[in-house]
C-alpha cells in the first residue's frame, strides 16, 4: 500500500540519523484498510537537511518546517515541531522544530490523526489512544479539547467532517467543547469552511453530520438560512419539517458536490411563504425562491460561479410533477432546461426528493424516472434549435423566408415538436412540419 519511493525516503532520512515517521491521516486511513490519497512524513531533519539528501525539493511551507520531495511524485516532509500560543484563533504565533516525535503528535487535532509509524520496523507511535478509537469509531481531541478548539476554530468544523468521511461518533467532552467553542468558526475564512463542508457533504454519513451541525450551533456560521425551516412542517405526505427534509434530500443523492449541495439547498426558500392545499401546507414558487438564495450561499462560501450556476439549475428545475403514463415530452423538457451535462444530476435531485418524501421507491415512482433517463439518454434528441437536423438557412430558403421573430419562433416550434416525438428530427419531415405551421405563425405576427 506504501509506494516504494516513500519508504525509501523514509530510508534515505533514517541512514543519515534522522528519526521519520509517516505521519497523520495516511498511518489513520492505512489502519482502517484504506488507500490514502496522499503521504506526509514527520522528521527530526531540519528542511535545509531534508534539502540535501533530496535532488529535487520544493520549499513549499519552510515557516512551518515543511519542504516537498519529488520521488517521483511529491511527498510533504515537516519536522517535528511544537507551537506556541494561537492569537487570532487560527495560525501558531511561533513554530519551534522539536527534535522528538512526541511534542509534534501532542500539538495535532484528533487522536486518530496524532498517530506514527515506521513502515521499516513497522513500529507504530500512539501515544493518545488513537487506535483504541479508531476501533471504537471515536473522533477524540488529544489533551483538552477546548484548548485544541481554542488554538484553530477550523477544527470544530474538521471534527463534522470525521464524522461524515468515516461515519464515527464524537466523544462526549469533545463534542461538549464543540458546543461551547461553537463561535470560533467565525474567525475562520469563509474560503476554508467552503472546503471542509465540501468533504462532509460527500461523505458516507453526511446525514449524522448535518445533524451534527445543525445541533452543536456550527450551522449558525455556516448556511444559516437553512435554519429558517426548522420547525416549519409540510404537507401530509412530507414526515419531516423543511430543514429535516433538505439534509434527508441531501443524503440520499450520490456522493458527487454538485447534487450533494442542491440537495441541502433545494427548499431553503420555502419558509418564506405557504399556503393551505389538499393536502395541507404547499409551497408555491418555493423552487425559484430557493435558487434565488444560492448564489448568495454559495458566493459566500467562496464557491466557483461554475459550481454556483450548477447548483441554482438544479434548484430552479427540481419540481418535476411526472408519472410514467405521462410519457417522454416533459422529462425531455427538462433535460433541455438543464443541459445534457446537469440532466444526471437532475433526475438524482428529483428521485432523491421523491425518496425523502416517500421512502418506497415504488410509491416515489424510482424506476420509471431511471428508465425515462435511460431511453432519453440512449435517443439523444436535440435540446437546442442548433441541433436540428434543420437549419435556420435551410429553413428560410425553402420556405422563402427573411431572418427576423418568426424564423426563430417557427424553429423553437419545430424543437418542441421533437422534443414530443424525436423520430421527426429529420430535414423532410421538419420541413414539412414547418410548411404546415407557418401560415399560423404569419397569422400571428401580423396581429
Amino acid at each position: 500500500m506504501i509506494p516504494k519511493s516513500v519508504i525509501e525516503a523514509i530510508i534515505t532520512l533514517q541512514q543519515a540519523g534522522y528519526r521519520s515517521y509517516l505521519i497523520g491521516g495516511c498511518v489513520r486511513d492505512m489502519l482502517m484498510g484504506t488507500k490514502p490519497r496522499d503521504f506526509d512524513i514527520a522528521t527530526a531533519a531540519l528542511p535545509e537537511e531534508v534539502s540535501r539528501l533530496f535532488d529535487w525539493v520544493i520549499p513549499s511551507g519552510l515557516p512551518f518546517g515543511t519542504v516537498t520531495i519529488l520521488v517521483p511524485d511529491p511527498v510533504e516532509v515537516t519536522t517535528f515541531r511544537s507551537e506556541g500560543s494561537y492569537t487570532d484563533g487560527r495560525h501558531p504565533d511561533r513554530v519551534e522544530f522539536a527534535s522528538d516525535l512526541e511534542a509534534d503528535l501532542a500539538r495535532r487535532d484528533f487522536t486518530i490523526n496524532a498517530l506514527a509509524w515506521d513502515p521499516v520496523t513497522d513500529k507504530i507511535v500512539d501515544l493518545w489512544g488513537g487506535q483504541a478509537d479508531l476501533e471504537q469509531g471515536l473522533i477524540r481531541s488529544v489533551g483538552d479539547p477546548k484548548t485544541r478548539f481554542q488554538e484553530d476554530g477550523l477544527r470544530l468544523l474538521r471534527a463534522a467532517r470525521f464524522v461524515a468521511q468515516l461515519e464515527f461518533s464524537i466523544e462526549p467532552h469533545t463534542l461538549a467543547a464543540i458546543e461551547a467553542e461553537k463561535a470560533r468558526l467565525k474567525r475562520v475564512a469563509n474560503e476554508r469552511i467552503g472546503q471542509e463542508l465540501s468533504r462532509l457533504v460527500t461523505g458516507s454519513g453526511v446525514f449524522q453530520a448535518l445533524w451534527l451541525l445543525v445541533d452543536t450551533g456550527l450551522m449558525n456560521y455556516i448556511i444559516p438560512e437553512l435554519l429558517t425551516g426548522q420547525g416549519v412542517k409540510q404537507g401530509r405526505l412530507h414526515r419531516e419539517d423543511v430543514l429535516g427534509h433538505n439534509i434527508r434530500t441531501c443524503s440520499l443523492t450520490p456522493p458527487e458536490l454538485p447534487v450533494r449541495l442542491a440537495g441541502l439547498l433545494h427548499d431553503i426558500g420555502k419558509a418564506e411563504g405557504y399556503k393551505i392545499g389538499p393536502h395541507g401546507r404547499c409551497f408555491p414558487g418555493h423552487a425559484a425562491r430557493s435558487a434565488r438564495l444560492v448564489p448568495t450561499v454559495l458566493g459566500r462560501l467562496r464557491y466557483s460561479r461554475k459550481l454556483v450556476n450548477t447548483v441554482t439549475l438544479l434548484v430552479r428545475h427540481h419540481m418535476l410533477f411526472w408519472r410514467g403514463p405521462e410519457g417522454l415530452p416533459p422529462v425531455r423538457r427538462l433535460a433541455a432546461k438543464v443541459g445534457w451535462d446537469n440532466f444526471g444530476f437532475m433526475i438524482e435531485l428529483i428521485k432523491a426528493d421523491r425518496m425523502a418524501i416517500w421512502a418506497d421507491p415504488g410509491r416515489a415512482g424510482i424506476a420509471e424516472l431511471d428508465a425515462a433517463y435511460r431511453q432519453i439518454v440512449k435517443e439523444r434528441p436535440p435540446l437546442t434549435t442548433a441541433e436540428l437536423a434543420l437549419d435556420g438557412t435551410e429553413l428560410m430558403a425553402e420556405l422563402g423566408l427573411k431572418p427576423g421573430p418568426l424564423v426563430g419562433a417557427l424553429k423553437q416550434s419545430l424543437l418542441e415538436a421533437v422534443w414530443d416525438d424525436p423520430r421527426l428530427n429529420s430535414r423532410s419531415q421538419l420541413l414539412a412540419l414547418a410548411e404546415q405551421k407557418l401560415p399560423y405563425f404569419r397569422l400571428g405576427s401580423t396581429n
